[in-house]
């Protein structure tokens, strides 16, 4: 999801210990995903929560932006 403009927002406060943050971006091969994770390690690890594929109104979002 690094090739083209990636869509963050915070997540929900889920967890109280740590941040999760939510991104929408596509992959090389055009799919559209929902990410959810947090950064670790100074921020220099991330820690994959969840990804799938975005619901029909994240596209709708992520093609707005």
């Amino acid at each position: 999801m690094r090739n083209e403009g990636v869509y963050e927002t915070p997540g929900s406060p889920h967890s109280q210990s740590e941040t999760r943050i939510q991104a929408l971006g596509k992959t090389d091969a055009g799919r559209r995903l929902h990410v959810t994770f947090t950064l670790r390690g100074a921020g220099t690890l991330i820690r994959v929560i969840s990804a799938r594929d975005m619901h029909r109104k994240e596209r709708a979002v992520y093609e707005q932006r």
